[in-house]
């Protein structure tokens, strides 16, 4: 392969290049026969996630009440600065036997005078202690309160500090004083060291949901005389973002990051045992809007039928006529809408409108979704990660429809491959390998749905070709030919031969951007690489625990 100076590739081969390849300015690297595989795109993530969730309390794997207060102690010594102390990882039938929830009781008796909010593991259920509760002004002896799309718990005592859904009066979560990386050097210190590992991981794009991070990315491509991005970024905004001076333009480009494209949120998650059932199910087209949901413990994500044993359909957060204005809104300020695509909103397929996650359809959805030029955005390691909540929370019909990988793609429907980091790793050869295996590490007997199993080739187009397709750039991403951008990942084992080495520790050699070398393989560097707290590892039960995280998806 030849590159010009200027990140084109040339020509691509063996052996001596072209007459017209050596008369350009060149680049000239030799690769000792390594095989080389087009640039690879993470097409649903959140890379300042990535970064803040890497130094909060992690508690993963807790087995006791007794556990999880050595550890929230531990951490409080650790970090006397942080104005609060945020976690996350609990689960409640993890903690004890009778699946007590932890209460505000059990985090005063370890703090007292200093905020903090823990998340479950599913991220639609939180406790805070008493602080956090105060200062966050509620009423702790109120019989009940009216949040809309959420609860605070209560019992004969008062608020008990469990949070469920979105809590939208109370300032937590998204609220400058809950979110320490509101601070400037701290935003850019987060979304450096999480660019930094998606690059260590192989890829050479992302397409992330950062709230209010246009600027932050900006000032990140400054640095270094104008090269302190090693990674394309393909920034997607909120809808709630939608005027706000600080959110860019549709089609704005700076550099390596570029933003065209609005998300826009249905429901809620498979996980949290929410009793705030209030909305059925859309119908006719917008059923399709169903299927971006995270799939847990227990039943919150909108379901068109009902989960299995019960007559509860889930919660949708959005009723018709707010989903359409909403698309609406989107689509008449220019931006492409990641959600559905609704032509009683004036979307069109040519937009390429996306819908991510798509882990429950049906044949109806999928057919509407090819018809109306709908890109899927698929999660391949949620298949692993899920399969067996899956199983026991939906039923037996609809469960052909879930995770359908090969279906959507033998249909005529464009995927392309995400993570949803930090949620799953960011690891895309972690992702192809799911989307060929779809079991469990050391279960391979244990297939969920083996006729959804994608071969090599399907699955790593979904992060190359897919990816770029979804940025609307696959004219000049997604492949390696003459006349496309010189993005391209070296490896240090031949996966084409070996799918078990994709899963391969420091499989990456290399990664370029535009013809330029943004990442090197070193031996002494790798060794001792601190390893930041991963929300995407748990000890709960699947590949990675049922973390849904997804901040876009709450």
């Amino acid at each position: 392969m030849t590159v010009s100076d200027g990140g084109e590739v040339l020509a691509v081969g063996s052996g001596v290049p072209p007459a017209a390849a050596a008369d350009a300015q060149v680049l000239t690297e030799d690769l000792h026969g390594a095989l080389v595989l087009p640039g690879l795109h993470d097409a649903h993530m959140h890379a300042f996630m990535m970064g803040e969730s890497a130094e909060w309390l992690d508690l993963s794997g807790c087995s006791s009440f007794d556990e999880f207060a050595t550890r929230l102690r531990a951490y409080d010594a650790a970090y006397p600065e942080k104005a609060w102390i945020v976690g996350v990882g609990w689960a409640q039938d993890e903690l004890s036997a009778s699946a007590r929830y932890p209460s505000r009781s059990d985090i005063d008796a370890v703090i007292k005078n200093r905020p903090v909010l823990l998340h479950r593991a599913c991220w639609h259920i939180a406790v805070v202690n008493t602080k956090a509760l105060e200062i966050a002004g509620v009423d702790l002896s109120a019989p009940s309160h009216d949040i809309a799309h959420g609860a605070i718990d209560v019992d004969g005592n008062g608020a008990t500090g469990i949070l469920r859904e979105d809590v939208q009066p109370i300032p937590f979560d998204r609220n400058p004083i809950v979110s320490e990386p509101t601070v400037p050097n701290l935003r850019v210190k987060y979304l450096k060291n999480a660019l930094q590992r998606c690059v260590r991981s192989g890829l050479t794009a992302i397409h992330t949901n950062d709230e209010d991070a246009w600027r932050v990315y900006a000032k990140l491509q400054e640095q270094e005389g104008g090269k302190g991005l090693p990674i394309r970024v393909y920034l997607t905004p909120s809808i709630h973002e939608l005027g706000k001076p600080t959110t860019p333009q549709p089609g704005a480009r700076n550099g390596l990051v570029a933003c065209h494209r609005m998300k826009i949120f249905s429901d809620g998650s498979l996980g949290a045992v929410s009793r705030w059932l209030a909305l059925s199910v859309m119908h006719f087209v917008l059923s399709s809007l169903l299927t971006g949901m995270c799939l847990l413990f227990q039943e919150t994500a909108a379901l068109r039928v009902p989960y299995k044993g019960t007559d509860n359909k889930g919660i949708l957060m959005n009723s018709d006529e707010d989903l359409v204005k909403k698309i609406s809104e989107a689509n008449k300020a220019g931006y492409r809408q990641v959600l559905a695509a609704l032509k009683t909103a004036g979307v069109n397929p040519e937009q390429r409108p996306i819908l991510t996650h798509c882990q429950i359809l049906g044949e109806d959805l999928i057919t509407k979704m090819r018809d109306q030029g709908v890109i899927g955005d698929i999660q391949p390691s949620f298949t692993v990660t899920d399969a067996a909540y899956v199983r026991k929370r939906l039923q037996d019909d609809v469960l052909p429809f879930s995770y359908c990988w090969k279906r959507m793609l033998d249909s005529g429907v464009a995927c392309a491959g995400g993570s949803d980091a930090p949620i799953e790793t960011c690891n895309p050869f972690q992702g192809i390998f799911d989307a060929i295996y779809r079991h469990k590490p050391n279960h391979p007997e244990d297939v969920f749905l083996p006729e959804e199993q994608l071969t090599f080739n399907e699955a790593l187009a979904l992060y190359t070709k897919g990816g770029a397709f979804a940025a609307m750039e696959e004219h000049q991403l997604g492949q390696l030919a003459p006349g496309f951008r010189a993005d391209f990942v070296v490896l240090r084992q031949d996966v084409t031969q070996d799918h078990e080495a994709l899963v391969a520790p420091d499989l990456v050699e290399s990664v370029w951007v535009d013809g330029k070398k943004t990442y090197q393989f070193d031996p002494a560097s790798a060794a001792s690489e601190p390893k930041p707290h991963d929300l995407s590892t748990s000890s709960l039960p699947g590949k990675n625990g049922p973390r849904r995280a997804c901040r876009c998806c709450r």
